[in-house]
């Protein structure tokens, strides 16, 4: 393993030449070594992929849920909303269906106040004939 740790030290064209003169050995143990530590960072990607892909699901679960509860927030308010404003128009035409009635009371009272007024003009002017003030 002392070839390993030497390798390490030498300038790139010195460890070319280094290779050539190690043993068939010693390269074959430092595939092995490359080879089990290519192994490892598989093994370490692998499972930082499986943690990212958790942590996904999770978030998209977790948007999800926010999304479905501000949607039945929102259809809720929109219900409240509309049920309000069937209460309030209601009321409105309630209101206005009364005012309606008012001002037609009120029209059909000044009609006969006017005929009322006529019916008394003639009878006063009558009256003055009568009289003989005209």
């Amino acid at each position: 393993m002392a070839y390993n740790n030497d390798f390490q030290d030498l300038l790139p064209d010195e460890q070319e030449e280094f290779t050539l003169k190690m043993p068939v050995k010693n390269h074959l143990c430092r595939l092995d070594l490359l080879l089990q530590q290519q192994m490892d960072d598989l093994d370490m990607i692998k499972k930082e992929k499986e943690q990212l892909r958790n942590n996904l699901i999770e978030l998209s679960q977790k948007t999800t849920d926010s999304f479905d509860d501000a949607n039945q927030y929102l259809n809720d308010e929109y219900r409240r909303l509309m049920q309000e404003f069937h209460e309030q128009n209601a009321l409105q035409l309630e209101q206005h269906q009364f005012l309606k009635q008012q001002v037609d009371q009120i029209n059909q009272d000044r009609i006969k106040l006017q005929q009322n007024t006529i019916v008394l003009e003639n009878r006063v002017q009558d009256s003055e004939k009568e009289l003989g003030f005209v």
